[in-house]
């Protein structure tokens, strides 16, 4: 739907099927495919996870783009075929350079299956920038001490990647970017418009963006020029330069669709490299 004249677009987010559970998906949209290099963004829970069960994502591939995890709640076991293995904690940011091909599988921790947890976060795809898509695949890393914090009295900034509020992160990222929590205590903070390209996620809690109220999960594209977000809750901020034109389709990223067309091929007849010691089950093609 239509925003205020400071907001493009407010996205609504949708119900998808992801492993084991439901993500709630803001990008890619219909009238809204990418904003910056952020190609594809999926709000995972807030959800209470029964003991007995878990989360699992089986064995997958990607091309042509780095995977950004942050969770807010909760934690993960991150596997791939760099041989990279990671616990994925709140505030810590994991991201995995696919580029030429990676397969990565993500799963709760063994010592949360037999108990109640709490699991919220963000699984966002970054789309790699021209003459990197094809590059080697590669995992870092970034401890949730490590992630740069503007404290205020009623407000915390915490720079997750890239640059961003007069800080910069420890994760640049593959091209020029900016991954930001919000914290809110009755507090108004202002965007800056030194991304071309920007917009909020609200997580929960009252979020106002430009004058526009937004409920948890929706995303609101922003116009150019200087913007601001208050109220008492929690929200993301995320943006940066466009990286030209990308097709996508089911997992995999490119600006090449006969380079697609080549990754379907390669994971069909699982030519891709496989996750040490968590391959099985692998997640088959889908059907076009």
């Amino acid at each position: 739907m239509a925003g205020s004249d400071a907001i493009e677009l407010v996205i609504d987010p949708r119900e998808r099927r992801v492993g084991s559970g439901t993500v709630r998906r803001v990008l890619p949209f219909a009238r809204r495919r990418m904003v910056g290099p952020f190609i594809f963004v999926d709000l995972i829970g807030p959800e209470e996870i029964a003991p007995g069960t878990g989360v699992d994502v089986d064995a997958h591939p990607h091309i042509g783009l780095a995977t950004l995890t942050y969770l807010l709640a909760g934690r993960l076991v991150h596997r791939d075929s760099t041989g990279a293995v990671a616990e994925i904690e709140p505030g810590a940011v994991n991201w995995m350079t696919a580029a030429s091909g990676v397969t990565h599988t993500e799963r709760s921790h063994p010592d949360d299956r037999p108990v109640a947890t709490s699991l919220f976060g963000l699984q966002i795809w970054v789309a790699l920038p021209d003459g990197h898509e094809d590059g080697p695949p590669a995992f870092v890393q970034q401890p949730a001490a490590d992630a740069p914090e503007d404290r205020r009295p009623s407000a915390v900034v915490r720079l997750a990647a890239g640059t961003g509020f007069g800080m910069e992160a420890p994760t640049a990222g593959s091209s020029p970017l900016m991954l930001a929590e919000l914290r809110l205590d009755d507090a108004t903070l202002v965007i800056e418009d030194d991304h071309p390209e920007r917009a909020v996620l609200a997580l929960d809690g009252t979020v106002t963006v430009n004058g526009t109220d937004l409920k948890g999960g929706q995303l609101a594209v922003l116009d150019p020029g200087r913007a601001t977000v208050a109220g008492s809750g929690r929200a993301m901020a995320l943006g940066g330069e466009p990286v030209g034109q990308r097709y996508i389709w089911w997992n995999f990223v490119h600006s090449s669709r006969d380079r697609i067309e080549e990754a379907k091929s390669q994971w069909r007849e699982q030519r891709f490299p496989v996750v040490p010691g968590d391959h099985e089950p692998w997640v088959p093609l889908p059907v076009d």
